[in-house]
């Protein structure tokens, strides 16, 4: 790993993580956005960078560096990898638009922190109440949470340093919120994966309990009929 000219320090989880985005994005380069602040929590940017690939399906694919060891095994557990998981956001590029938005790193970067912080590790259901816009306001937006799916494509990969989930970040309404609060972590798993194709955020979307096509829907997991 030293002699590739890609990691002049030897990185093999950030490679692990390169080259697993590498597969389900092929010949795509990715936005490369480093922090210069990485691992600092007195920083809004603790996460070393986050990268986003534009996707054959017609979206930004943001996935975060840092969560997981990339590096060096430091951790106790020989199996995973640091905390065990990265971060991801899917969000549908809009014609026209050759850089990804920037927003999206605040809220991975964001979330980033609030790990390292040691609030709790995340996993597949958990969610984060974020408690205002997940876009900070621009653009306006009704979604105000996330919610934890295992990413459509990514899965979970082995770095040399142990196992790492994908994460993949789903943008949720106030409303939603509530109504989610205490249903089991299946649940809003299934619920969102019926209603965000391939894991998508769309800020510009109402609530799904207010949206004619999806209502219906989110009632049936409201009232556990799961087919």
């Amino acid at each position: 790993m030293v002699d590739d000219p890609n990691y002049p320090i030897a990185a093999p989880g950030w490679a692990a993580i390169d080259q697993a985005c590498a597969i389900v994005h092929p010949g795509a380069l990715p936005h490369q956005f480093t922090s210069a602040t990485a691992y600092d929590l007195d920083s809004r940017n603790p996460l070393p960078a986050v990268c986003a690939w534009e996707t054959l399906q017609g979206h930004w694919h943001y996935v975060t560096y840092g969560l997981s060891e990339l590096f060096e095994k430091s951790s106790p557990r020989l199996d995973v990898s640091g905390f065990g998981f990265e971060l991801g956001l899917r969000l549908r590029r809009a014609t026209g638009d050759e850089t990804p938005p920037l927003w999206p790193l605040a809220l991975l970067q964001g979330i980033g922190h609030y790990v390292m912080s040691g609030h709790g590790e995340l996993d597949s259901g958990h969610v984060v109440d974020l408690g205002g816009p997940l876009t900070g306001g621009d653009p306006a937006t009704v979604l105000e949470g996330v919610v934890c799916v295992p990413d459509p494509q990514l899965g979970k990969v082995d770095t040399g340093f142990g196992s790492v989930l994908f994460l993949t970040l789903v943008g949720l309404a106030r409303d939603e919120l509530t109504v989610m609060d205490g249903w089991d972590l299946a649940r809003k798993v299934g619920v969102v994966t019926e209603l965000a194709a391939q894991g998508e955020t769309d800020p510009t979307r109402a609530s799904w309990r207010t949206d004619p096509r999806r209502a219906t829907t989110f009632r049936r997991y409201e009232l556990k009929i799961l087919l």
